[in-house]
C-alpha cells in the first residue's frame, strides 16, 4: 500500500505549493500549457517586433525618397526660375522689356506645349 499513500501525496498539492516547490527546485511536475504557451509568446512576440523594425525602415526610406524628391523638384523650379530671370535680364540690355517678356513668355509655352505632347497618357 505505499503506492497508494503516495498517489495521496501527489493529489493533495495544490497549485499554490506546485509553484513554491519549483521556486524551491523541487519537481512536482511538468506544466506543459504553460510552457507551450511561454514559448508561443515568446516566439509572436520576437516576429511582431521583427515586422515592427522592418515596417519602420520601409516607412523611413519611403519618407527619405520622398524628401528628396521634394528637394529635386523645388530645386529644378528655382534652376529654372533663374534662368529664365538670367535671360529676360541679357535681352533687356539689347531689346526693349516689353519685347522681351513677350518673347520669353512664347518660348515657354511653346516648350511647355513640346513637353506636354511628349509625356501625354494615350
Amino acid at each position: 500500500m505505499p503506492s497508494h499513500s503516495n498517489t495521496r501525496e501527489r493529489a493533495d498539492i495544490s497549485p499554490d505549493s506546485a509553484e513554491s516547490a519549483s521556486i524551491a527546485g523541487e519537481r512536482p511536475g511538468v506544466e506543459w500549457p504553460r510552457l507551450l504557451a511561454r514559448i508561443v509568446e515568446g516566439i509572436v512576440s520576437a516576429e511582431l517586433h521583427q515586422f515592427e523594425e522592418n515596417v519602420m525602415a520601409f516607412l523611413n526610406s519611403a519618407i527619405s525618397d520622398a524628401y528628396a524628391g521634394f528637394v529635386r523638384l523645388f530645386a529644378s523650379v528655382i534652376g529654372a526660375c533663374l534662368l529664365l530671370t538670367a535671360i529676360i535680364l541679357f535681352l533687356g540690355v539689347f531689346l526693349q522689356w516689353w519685347v522681351v517678356f513677350a518673347l520669353v513668355g512664347v518660348v515657354v509655352l511653346v516648350c511647355s506645349r513640346l513637353s506636354s505632347k511628349r509625356y501625354r497618357l494615350n
